[in-house]
């Protein structure tokens, strides 16, 4: 009786193991995804750096998509990447008066 007893509680610990890392995993692509849109949208902005008529309309679209991103994200180092990111935009901002 002991052995099947052991045996539950480590499923049960482990089923609640697995559970954590689904639910790390689908927390890292739900950030992916907005890292994701914000991050092609600082692309589009640094591409066009050399190209201000070009860059200053990508500009505000840029910030939306960080701060979209901040709101629902919440992993540490996404909240890092969104402020590297924003860090781009501002110096193609200051360049493009």
């Amino acid at each position: 009786m002991r052995g099947v007893v052991a045996v539950l509680a480590l499923g049960l610990a482990l089923g609640g193991c697995t559970n954590r890392t689904k639910e790390a995993v689908e927390k890292v692509d739900h950030d992916g995804e907005y890292i994701g849109k914000a991050s092609a949208a600082v692309n589009a902005v640094v591409r066009n750096q050399t190209d201000c008529t070009a860059a200053r309309p990508l500009i505000p679209e840029a910030y939306q998509r960080i701060d979209e991103a901040r709101e629902v994200v919440s992993a540490p180092a996404t909240q890092q990447t969104l402020e590297a990111l924003e860090a781009q935009v501002d110096r193609v901002d200051q360049l493009c008066p």
